[in-house]
């Protein structure tokens, strides 16, 4: 397979994912306006705080799916922004959005938890 055929396997992939979470912070932001029942206020509260905590997430992920979109535009994708080593493929296989290789990412999050 060609580096071009992995790239637009990995493009579709993204393009795959960043579709489904349109389509969840839809749903998401319908169930927000579609609840105005007094005796669910409790229930509706809770859900809409669940909600806000899902779309903030997803709203993030649909953000790194475009920055892999735009790193493979200007044929960057794959390269490790931290240490520009290429990000292995069983990592890109289980994140295409993947911004570090595996090494540089445990530095950042052990950097972050001793913080």
């Amino acid at each position: 397979m060609t580096t071009t055929d992995k790239c637009n396997r990995y493009r579709d992939k993204l393009v795959a994912l960043r579709g489904q979470l349109d389509a969840q912070i839809s749903q998401l932001a319908e169930e927000v306006e579609d609840v105005f029942d007094a005796r669910d206020r409790a229930e509706w509260q809770t859900g809409v705080a669940v909600n806000i905590g899902l779309a903030t997430h997803e709203a993030t992920l649909r953000k790194e799916i475009d920055d892999a979109l735009e790193r493979m535009d200007a044929n960057t994708f794959a390269i490790c922004e931290r240490c520009q080593a290429v990000i292995g493929v069983p990592r890109l296989n289980a994140l295409p959005y993947a911004r570090y290789c595996v090494r540089c990412e445990r530095q950042i999050e052990q950097a972050e938890t001793a913080a």
